[in-house]
């Protein structure tokens, strides 16, 4: 079943479509005892949405249905001209879409070089949520973004991927996630 659901996924990249969701790895396992599927070196993209990690853990392949992903060491997810990078990663994917993803390392971190600007807007935080509907990036617990000339801290910030606006968010951070 799982060659089989690889070999669909596979053959769905000839004719792919223009938002459509591809999975590739270097190898991929399923653990019967666990029903989790192993993936190492997994590569996901849809879009302008692009999300690599050394390995990661899924519920499942089929992206149609709810499944939960966790990325793990030298996570990297490309969207639009923001690179985020974090040590390990929580996405969940539901109709054929990225819901949402959270992130963490010490720090994790985005750079936005974004089409118009001189210098990148860059910042970090413990732990980031990316929303993939809102566009949004929410940095808590040590919470910065630099934003030449300015450096803004706290702990919760949000940033805004489409028009790198930085607002900041709730002021009780100890239940955020």
């Amino acid at each position: 079943v799982l060659a089989t659901a690889a070999c669909t996924a596979l053959a769905a990249q000839n004719s792919r479509k223009p938002d459509e969701l591809l999975l590739d790895s270097a190898s991929l396992t399923l653990d019967r005892a666990t029903n989790l599927i192993h993936l190492r070196s997994p590569r996901i993209s849809q879009g302008n949405l692009a999300i690599t990690a050394d390995e990661a853990l899924a519920t499942g392949i089929e992206f149609d249905q709810t499944s939960e992903w966790r990325f793990i060491g030298n996570v990297r997810i490309t969207v639009d001209t923001a690179v985020l990078q974090a040590a390990s990663a929580v996405f969940t994917f539901d109709q054929e879409r990225l819901a949402r993803g959270e992130l963490e390392g010490k720090p994790a971190s985005f750079a936005d070089e974004g089409p118009t600007r001189d210098k990148p807007i860059r910042g970090g935080a413990d732990k980031l949520l990316y929303d993939y509907v809102a566009k949004t990036l929410r940095l808590s617990d040590n919470a910065w973004v630099h934003k030449d000339p300015y450096e803004i801290q706290g702990c919760d910030l949000i940033y805004d991927l489409t028009d790198g606006g930085v607002t900041s968010g709730s002021a009780d951070c100890a239940e955020l996630f």
